[in-house]
């Protein structure tokens, strides 16, 4: 029986084809392999993108600031209120909402995403990158770059605006304008400032009403005859609202920290003292003009209901303040720059350097509290802004406090430890603004109207026809008594210090000044 057997040339090519078959296999395995890297690679690549493209829409929405729209056309019936109304009218129309530069920038990024254009994006990057000009506010994000920007001086206000990813820095609570009601509700009788701008009279417009009057005012259902302005309800709920940040930066702070006291809980006689805090109630469409807030200190504002627009010089300096005493507040044309305007809503923090110029409307009824501190870092600028206020009383909302003067005075003598030479250096700065008591006896040469800028120093009114022999006489009797006053112990205060960093200074510079033999 036939067979079908191979040949010798058959049976000999078959391992060649094996291994070709076995080499296109591995091949095609490796193909399929890279193809699969590349896909994953490509999965990967999109992935990243797409986590890059996130991240940056979450960086450009953090950054950017959308401003709330609101309303400053209101009835204005008598005198007063249309003064007001007028005020308002003016500088609406010589302000802008606040810029930033991450604000700037994001919108600048916002705009290039959407524009696939290599040569525009180019374009438009050049001509933007011209307008990112000085920040108006210093956008903060959390409790650490609070820390951080209160850790040296600051020339514009800190704003903490409340956004999903940045929440309050104030502890999280629902009180407002009801709480505080109820909180008031025991002391119906109690005295509480309200500013009535229905009163002609700009000078009598701070009077004294009850918070019966208050909380009838703020009474659901209840439409008062006027926008009030209720000023500095002092704060006695068990709630402090103060950022932390901002506490353990108040000098005062510092100071009682290096009290030698025991630090323990047994036979201890510490006790905790609460920083100040005021409630600011207004009722909607209220107006604050132009001011200062009273003792050149660092003031810090936090919205708890409503909202409010803050309004403040694009460019603040000792001429801003001296514009202000001279044109009057309710004139906000010719500020350098113009105006800056923020809104700010419930759990948005502002913090304002000492002496910063600034009115307030508040578009909706609005609950805010707030304070004031001394800041080492602005120290010399907040005595610098005394002497503004002592001689322009006018441009603050109220009158310079005794414990102004005793609260500095206790700095100053204490200060060595909690600040720097810089620090330092700055307040001594201040020295014109201030006659030293112990050269009074060089005083006969100065001239008549020099000697009454000394007294007025001094805080003694002098006769209008007083001789220049009568106003020796005057500075040599008050030059002894005014020691005794809180005034007169911040200007002991200022002095030593002023002579010890002198002394100090002088002595650094021989040492530096000596070379080894």
């Amino acid at each position: 029986m036939a067979t079908n057997t191979p040949s010798h040339s058959q049976v000999s090519s078959n391992p060649s084809k094996g291994m070709n078959k076995r080499r296109r296999g591995r091949t095609e395995e490796l193909g399929i392999e890279e193809e699969r890297d590349r896909i994953e690679g490509e999965r990967d690549r999109k992935a990243r993108t797409k986590q890059r493209a996130k991240e940056l829409g979450d960086s450009i929405r953090d950054a950017s600031i959308d401003w709330g729209s609101y309303g400053i056309d209101f009835l204005a019936s008598t005198v007063g209120e249309r003064e007001l109304y007028d005020f308002l009218q003016r500088l609406e129309k010589v302000s802008t909402f606040a810029k930033t530069r991450a604000d700037t920038t994001a919108r600048l990024l916002s705009s290039l995403r959407q524009n696939p254009n290599k040569l525009d994006i180019l374009t438009t990057v050049r001509s933007e990158l011209s307008n990112l000009l000085q920040d108006d506010v210093y956008p903060l994000t959390d409790a650490k770059s609070l820390e951080d920007a209160l850790g040296k001086p600051f020339r514009v206000p800190l704003l903490h605006r409340v956004t999903a990813s940045h929440p309050s820095l104030a502890p999280t609570t629902n009180f407002g304008i009801q709480e505080l009601l109820k909180h008031l509700a025991e002391d119906k009788g109690a005295s509480i400032s309200v500013y009535d701008y229905s009163i002609p009279d700009p000078a009598k417009r701070t009077r004294q009403t009850t918070v019966h009057e208050f909380r009838s005012c703020f009474r659901s259902g209840n439409t008062c005859r006027t926008a009030l302005n209720f000023l500095d309800i002092e704060n006695h709920i068990k709630i402090q609202f103060c950022p932390s940040p901002i506490i353990l930066q108040d000098v005062t702070t510092k100071l009682d920290a290096l009290i030698q006291h025991d630090k323990g809980k047994t036979g201890s006689e510490w006790r905790a003292e609460r920083p100040k805090e005021f409630f600011l109630a207004a009722k909607r469409n209220a107006i604050s003009t132009i001011h200062i807030d009273t003792g050149s200190m660092v003031t810090w504002v936090l919205i708890l209901e409503g909202r409010k627009i803050w309004y403040f010089p694009r460019h603040v300096n000792s001429r801003t303040v001296r514009w202000l005493a001279l044109v009057g507040s309710q004139t906000p044309e010719n500020y350098e720059g113009g105006w800056v305007k923020v809104e700010l809503r419930p759990g948005d923090l502002l913090i304002m350097p000492p002496s910063f110029p600034h009115a307030v409307f508040t578009p909706d009824d609005c609950l805010a509290v707030g304070g004031q501190f001394y800041m080492a870092g602005h120290l010399g600028r907040s005595i610098e802004g005394l002497r503004l206020q002592e001689d322009y009383p006018d441009i603050s909302n109220e009158n310079l406090d005794d414990s102004v003067y005793s609260t500095l005075a206790r700095i100053l003598n204490n200060c060595s430890p909690v600040m720097t030479s810089l620090e330092k250096s700055q307040i001594a700065s201040n020295q014109s603004l201030f006659p030293n008591r112990s050269g009074l006896a060089t005083y006969d040469g100065h001239s008549k109207e020099s000697l009454i800028d000394i007294l007025k120093s001094l805080g003694v009114t002098t006769p209008s026809r007083a001789k220049k022999d009568e106003l020796l006489e005057l500075l040599k009797l008050n030059s002894t008594q005014v020691t005794c006053t809180p005034r007169g112990e911040f200007l002991d205060a200022f002095w030593k210090l002023f002579d010890e960093f002198m002394a100090d200074s002088t002595s650094a510079g021989d040492c530096s000044d000596s070379s080894p033999v």
